[in-house]
């Protein structure tokens, strides 16, 4: 099965792209693979829709944790 990732930089938080791949991408020692949620999807392509360009991992999970109580969206950056 084909998942979604955010490619996020570990320096700044923001989202890079997003990528899809059978199995789990490598993190490298610049950006790390967190898996999207539909929700998280969606949230980033509102932000998209609005013109942001720099768009954090931040602001996309921490919207969708508010809004369903779930934290299952919740990563670590280190």
């Amino acid at each position: 099965m084909i998942t979604a990732y955010f490619v996020v930089a570990r320096g700044s938080g923001n989202i890079i792209r997003i990528t899809r791949r059978e199995s789990v991408p490598d993190d490298t020692p610049t950006v790390i693979n967190v898996p999207v949620s539909t929700a998280s999807l969606m949230r980033y392509e509102d932000f998209l829709a609005r013109g942001e360009d720099l768009i954090s991992l931040q602001s996309v999970t921490r919207l969708v944790k508010a809004d369903n109580r779930n934290h299952q969206n919740s990563c670590r950056i280190i």
